[in-house]
């Protein structure tokens, strides 16, 4: 019975072992764990190199043998026996720590972390539709060494192959090519390297000669380099495999998921598979690329696919930053993650604890105590214990745990508390909240109903989560012929609206209409929030007028429209509900200017003082009351929002006007000190309405 191995929700069949197949057993080795092993002896008389350039050996059996057994292992994989147990891991993993020698001049260690990770590498390759692998990742993880060695291991047993990479910025695209790429190929030995056709110092780019065994074959060319993140990075030909390195830093003007549509192209030859990507990366800032690769992460899901496939044909992986932490791997490679054994605590305190001879003290990061906590306390509780904001998202960027942290630590700079938005996203993906998409209407009596929005009439429709109670919809006061809402107290609403009244979507500013309801102790589920939202562009701006006015009468709300045009209160006006518009809310009028006779236009003011109380009101709610968003739009906009450039976002702007409105008391005016009505009295003591119907 094959063993399966479940890797991020890949069910992985691990190779049995059969009567032909190596088991390495460790003859001469005092603990059985993986040893990385020199080139034998055997080789010391022959010759690879003569002044600089590559001569072709003599080699005899004894060599061949040991070749052809290395080619096998690289190809097919390597058994072998770690602490007793039989462990399996695959000939790109075999390649890797036997073979490439990283930037800082040293072999990789081999750990199970990665020994999962190229099992689940080696399964999504030969899953045709599949053309790479989006990976998150911790700090000094070692992803991109094993990326940039897998590009020339394409090179050396595949031929005709052409690798690529593209990183963060030209800068580092050219430093991990010579750095990593160059430098680990300079390090293979003879018999590894395909022969160069250009200079083995090239900052540029390796070209191979493939030369075949079989003389009816002609030989082949492979190479590797790398680009500049443009959009024209690799945008004809073939790519057989490509590290794209750190996309979730790109630079804003580079749309990491534009980029990797337009790479997508030289991955594929019409529908069959060509070429493969891997793309590990941390996260940056929301605004410094981390929403777009945010965009990438979501579409490479393959527990969510779409029919047989993902939405981008990528799939994703990540291991918690705990597993395969620096200071927390055992002597064979494995993850010390709960409390060591006394074997696993002596190991890695002699290791990793470094004590001062004559104090005493401990002057290594790492200290005994830390040890004993093992590595998932330690890095979820010690690492972060005492850290509040900025400090704590920059530790959980660096070490993300799971796939929400991965994107909670996006949000450096962002303007409100991006951990408490982060994390009510994160509620809502797992338990979201139910929306109705509704248009609202007059019947023939002239009474605002709403009715479920048609195919076709999704864009631009409300998203409601909250009606009001049977009996209060359309309430409505009277004001000298007037009409005036008859719910203010309950709630209100907001319009970011756009200044051109057509053009439909050639424009790119959107309207963004919100309803919400002030805070009722009596109903903490569903008031102090928004509870309704219409976002998009109508063909005609009266559609979005109309549909807010009638929004204002059902629920018997005012409506405060950021005061960027007027055209909305010549609406209102002319269909009689002028009353419906609220005016300057008092709570953004400069205190200094309260006493002025300026006329409070209606809607809500722009000047830098009303700004900035708004601003205030938005990280205050954030803070302290993102748990009662459910419209994952709010969150979303509030993690990218930028209060110097508030034209480019229409959710966030009109979230900030309703937090205004609904914190604003709405004035009741006291009873008057005389009735309206003034009763008199006969001389019976009967009541009557006016001094000429009294009998005296």
């Amino acid at each position: 019975m094959d063993l399966i191995e479940k890797i991020f929700n890949a069910d992985i069949r691990i190779p049995k072992i059969t009567g032909e197949d190596y088991v390495e057993k460790w003859d001469g080795y005092e603990k059985q764990k993986w040893h990385r092993k020199e080139i034998p002896d055997i080789f010391d008389g022959v010759i690879a190199e003569k002044d600089g350039k590559p001569i072709t050996p003599v080699l005899n059996e004894a060599h061949s043998n040991y070749i052809k057994e290395e080619v096998r292992r690289c190809k097919e994989g390597f058994h072998f026996i770690n602490n007793g147990m039989l462990t399996y891991i695959t000939g790109k993993h075999y390649f890797y720590i036997q073979w490439w020698k990283l930037e800082d001049d040293i072999y990789p260690e081999y750990r199970d972390v990665d020994r999962r990770y190229f099992l689940f590498l080696n399964y999504w390759e030969k899953i045709m539709w599949c053309l790479g692998i989006v990976r998150g990742k911790k700090r000094r993880e070692g992803a991109s060494s094993q990326a940039t060695c897998n590009l020339i291991y394409e090179c050396i047993f595949f031929k005709n192959t052409n690798s690529g990479l593209v990183s963060k910025s030209e800068k580092d695209s050219k430093e991990t090519f010579t750095e990593m790429v160059a430098k680990g190929y300079r390090e293979l030995p003879f018999f590894l390297k395909p022969k160069l056709l250009n200079r083995e110092n090239s900052v540029t780019e390796l070209v191979f000669e493939y030369i075949t065994s079989d003389p009816k074959e002609k030989s082949a060319r492979s190479k590797a380099n790398y680009r500049a993140p443009v959009l024209n990075a690799y945008d004809r030909g073939r790519l057989s495999r490509v590290l794209l390195d750190e996309f979730g830093k790109l630079e804003a003007d580079i749309p990491a998921s534009v980029l990797f549509a337009i790479l997508k192209k030289v991955l594929v030859k019409g529908v069959k598979r060509v070429g493969f990507a891997e793309m590990p990366s941390t996260v940056n800032s929301w605004k410094k690329g981390g929403a777009e690769f945010k965009k990438i992460w979501d579409g490479a899901n393959q527990f969510q696919k779409i029919g047989n496939v993902t939405a981008n044909r990528l799939v994703k992986y990540l291991s918690a930053a705990w597993d395969g932490y620096e200071g927390f791997i055992d002597e064979y490679g494995m993850s010390v993650t709960d409390t060591p054994t006394e074997e696993q605590f002596r190991y890695l305190v002699d290791k990793w604890v470094v004590i001062d001879e004559f104090t005493g003290e401990t002057t290594s990061e790492l200290t005994e105590e830390d040890i004993k906590l093992g590595s998932k306390q330690y890095v979820l509780v010690k690492r972060r214990a005492g850290l509040t904001g900025t400090d704590l998202e920059e530790e959980i960027r660096q070490n993300p745990c799971d796939e929400d942290e991965m994107f909670m630590a996006a949000n450096v700079d962002c303007a409100f508390d991006g951990y408490a938005i982060n994390k009510r996203i994160s509620e809502l993906k797992d338990s979201p909240v139910f929306k109705r998409n509704i248009l609202f209407y007059k019947d023939a009596e002239g009474i605002v109903k709403w009715r479920d929005a048609k195919k076709g009439e999704e864009s631009f429709c409300w998203k409601i989560t909250w009606f009001p109670p049977d009996g209060q919809e359309n309430k409505v006061q009277g004001n000298g012929g007037l009409p005036i809402p008859g719910r203010q107290t309950d709630g209100a609403i907001s319009v970011d609206s756009y200044s051109n009244s057509q053009g439909g979507r050639k424009y790119g500013s959107k309207a963004s209409a919100l309803i919400g309801r002030k805070f009722d102790t009596l109903d903490p589920n569903n008031s102090g929030k928004v509870i309704g939202q219409l976002y998009g562009r109508p063909a005609e701006k009266d559609e979005l007028h109309l549909q807010v006015m009638l929004a204002g009468i059902f629920y018997g709300y005012k409506v405060w429209y950021e005061h960027t045009a007027d055209d909305y209160d010549g609406y209102f006006k002319d269909n009689g509900y002028r009353g419906y518009l609220g005016v300057y809310p008092m709570n953004l009028i400069d205190p200094k200017k309260k006493d002025d006779d300026t006329e409070r236009h209606r809607g809500t003011p722009l000047t830098p003082f009303s700004l900035s109380k708004q601003m205030d009101y938005g990280v205050w709610y954030f803070k302290h009351y993102s748990h009662l968003i459910d419209f994952e739009t709010i969150l979303e906009n509030a993690l990218i929002f930028d209060p110097y450039k508030r034209t480019e976002y229409d959710t966030m702007v009109s979230f900030l006007i309703l937090l205004a409105c609904l914190l604003q008391p709405v004035y009741i005016p006291p009873p008057p000190k005389d009735p309206l009505i003034q009763m008199y009295g006969d001389k019976t003591g009967n009541k009557i309405l006016h001094p000429s119907d009294a009998r005296f």
